[in-house]
C-alpha cells in the first residue's frame, strides 16, 4: 500500500508539474508592431492527444429570463444578445478553448498555480465558461476584463490559478486570476512586448492606475499581508507574482522566473540577459522589442527550441528538439498555435486575422482565417452524427460515442498524422517539411495586401460579394495546407517503408 500511495504521489506531482508548465502566450502592443495591430500569439500546450474543433458561433438573440447555467451550479442572467465568435474548442477540457468574437476581442489562457489553499467560492466559483462570456459580451478587451471581474468578485475562481490575456484591435490586457475571490489585471504597454508562461507576471501593481490596473474587490494586498505572503515592513513594493506563484520543482525556486519568458524576451528585445540573472531577480512584466513586430516574428518565436542557447538540443542532430528536458516553447504537448492581427481603422470584413496552426508549429503551417468569415471549412470540425457547433458544445464533457475516433480527411488529424510520422525521423524529414511550409506563408503574407485591397473596394459596391471572396480566399489556403500535409505524410511514410 505504502508503495501505490507513494507512486500515485509522484505521479500526481508529475501531473501538477505538467499542468504547471502549459500554454505559452505573447502580445504586442500596437505602436510596437509593424502595421499598427495588436498582435497576439499563442500557444495551446496540453497533456496527452486532444482533440480539437474549430467553429463559427453565430450572433445569437435570448429571450427575457433566460439564464446561464454554470458548470459548477451557479446562474447568471442571459444578455438580450450574445456576440458571434470563432472558437477552437477542445473537446472534453475546461481550460484550453481559443476564441475571438466578431469585434474582435480575443482570449486565450495560461495555468498559473498558486499558493491559495483557503479559496472563498460562491455556487462551487466559475472556470470554464468565463472566456466565452468574455466573448458573447464585450465589445473591448477592458469591457472583457470588467466582466470577468465581476463574475470572479461573485463566483471566485474555481482552479488554482490562471492568466487570462484579453486582447482587442486597441489594446490588451492581463488578467491574473488566484483560487478564489482574489484577482489583477494589468493593461500591456502599447510600445512593449509580454511573454506569458504558466506563473504569474505582473510585478508591482500600482492601485491608484485605473486607466492600467484593475483589481479584486478584496484588495490582493491586504490579503497578502493577512496570509503571510507580504510583509510590509521588509521595506519592499508588494509584488503581485513574488506573492501568489507556486512553485513545484525547486529548480524555479525563484518566483518570478519561467525559461520561456526568459527566451522569448531575448528574442523579441534583443537583450542577452543571463540565465542566472533571471533566476536571481525575476523578469519584468514586459520588454521593448528591438524592432517593429510582424505575425512573422511572433511565428518563429512560437516554434523556438531555444537554437543557440545553454539549452539547445539540435546541434547533434539526434532524437526530437520537443521532448528535451528543458521545457521549450514548441513542445511535444503543443496542440495548436495561433497569431493573430488585431487592427484598427480597417473595414471589419477583413480587419482581423487569425493565422492558425492546426497542430505543432514547427512541422506544421500557418493559415490565415478572416475572423468574420460567416464559415469556416467543414474539414476543421467533427462530431459524430449532427456536426455542428451545438451539438459539440452540448456534448463537450461527455462526447458522442465515436468522437475521438479518426478521422483522416479531418484536419485535426491530418496535421497530427504529419507531426506523428515525422517524429520518427526529425531531422531527416524536418528541411523538407518546412520549406514547403515556409513557402506557403511567404506567399500568404505576400498576397495580404492585394487580397484586402480587392476586398475593401468590392465593399463599396456588393458586401456579399467581397464577404464571399474573403471566405473563398480563406477556404482555398486552409485546403492547399490540408492538401500539402497529406502529401508531406504520404512521401515521408514511403521514405520509411521503402
Amino acid at each position: 500500500m505504502k508503495k501505490i500511495s507513494l507512486f500515485v504521489a509522484l505521479l500526481s506531482a508529475f501531473f501538477l508539474f505538467s499542468s504547471a508548465r502549459a500554454c505559452y502566450t505573447i502580445v504586442v502592443g500596437k505602436k510596437a508592431t509593424a502595421d499598427g495591430s495588436v498582435l497576439f500569439a499563442h500557444n495551446e500546450d496540453d497533456t496527452q492527444r486532444r482533440l480539437f474543433n474549430f467553429w463559427r458561433i453565430p450572433r445569437l438573440t435570448h429571450k427575457d429570463g433566460e439564464v446561464v447555467h454554470l458548470q459548477n451550479g451557479g446562474t447568471i442572467p442571459q444578455v438580450s444578445v450574445t456576440w458571434s465568435y470563432l472558437l477552437i474548442e477542445s473537446v472534453n477540457q475546461s481550460f484550453s478553448d481559443y476564441a475571438i468574437n466578431e469585434w474582435g476581442v480575443a482570449v486565450a489562457s495560461n495555468a498559473c498555480p498558486s499558493v491559495e489553499d483557503k479559496p472563498e467560492l460562491t455556487d462551487g466559483g466559475i472556470g470554464y465558461m468565463l472566456r466565452q462570456l468574455i466573448v458573447q459580451r464585450a465589445k473591448t478587451a477592458r469591457e472583457g476584463v470588467e466582466l470577468a471581474g465581476r463574475l470572479l468578485d461573485h463566483f471566485g475562481y474555481n482552479a488554482s490559478g490562471r492568466t487570462l490575456t484579453i486582447a482587442d484591435p486597441n489594446e490588451a490586457w492581463l488578467l491574473a486570476m488566484v483560487n478564489g475571490k482574489h484577482w489583477v489585471a494589468e493593461r500591456v504597454p502599447d510600445n512593449r512586448a509580454v511573454l506569458q508562461a504558466n506563473i504569474f507576471i505582473i510585478r508591482q501593481v500600482n492601485f491608484s492606475d485605473k486607466k492600467n490596473f484593475l483589481t479584486s474587490r478584496d484588495n490582493v494586498r491586504t490579503y497578502a499581508i493577512r496570509r503571510g505572503w507580504y510583509d510590509p515592513k521588509s521595506g519592499k513594493p508588494f509584488d503581485f507574482a513574488t506573492a501568489f506563484n507556486r512553485i513545484y520543482d525547486p529548480k524555479y525556486a525563484i518566483r518570478g522566473y519561467d525559461t520561456r519568458q526568459w527566451r522569448g524576451q531575448q528574442l523579441l528585445s534583443g537583450e542577452t540577459t543571463t540565465i542566472e540573472e533571471a533566476k536571481a531577480h525575476g523578469l519584468p512584466f514586459c520588454v521593448k522589442p528591438a524592432h517593429k513586430i510582424t505575425p512573422a516574428d511572433l511565428m518563429r518565436v512560437l516554434r523556438d527550441h531555444y537554437e543557440g542557447t545553454p539549452y539547445d538540443v539540435t546541434l547533434d542532430k539526434k532524437g526530437n528538439p520537443n521532448a528535451s528536458f528543458e521545457r521549450t516553447i514548441c513542445t511535444a504537448s503543443t496542440q495548436h498555435s495561433t497569431v493573430t492581427q488585431l487592427r484598427s481603422g480597417l473595414p471589419t470584413l477583413f480587419a482581423n486575422v487569425l493565422w492558425l496552426s492546426f497542430g505543432r508549429p514547427d512541422v506544421n503551417t500557418y493559415v490565415p482565417f478572416y475572423t468574420r468569415v460567416p464559415d469556416v471549412p467543414p474539414c476543421y470540425h467533427y462530431v459524430p452524427g449532427q456536426d455542428t457547433w451545438q451539438n459539440s458544445l452540448q456534448h463537450h464533457f461527455h462526447p458522442l460515442p465515436g468522437t475521438f475516433d479518426y478521422q483522416p480527411n479531418k484536419a485535426f488529424w491530418v496535421f497530427n498524422d504529419l507531426e506523428n510520422l515525422m517524429g520518427l525521423n526529425y531531422y531527416q524529414t524536418i528541411g523538407e517539411i518546412q520549406s514547403v511550409w515556409n513557402a506557403q506563408e511567404k506567399e500568404a503574407f505576400a498576397l495580404q495586401p492585394s487580397i484586402e485591397k480587392t476586398a475593401g473596394i468590392l465593399l463599396k459596391s456588393n458586401p456579399k460579394l467581397a464577404k464571399n471572396f474573403i471566405k473563398t480566399y480563406s477556404f482555398g489556403r486552409a485546403h492547399k495546407a490540408l492538401a500539402a500535409a497529406k502529401k508531406l505524410t504520404a512521401q515521408i511514410k514511403s521514405e520509411i517503408y521503402r
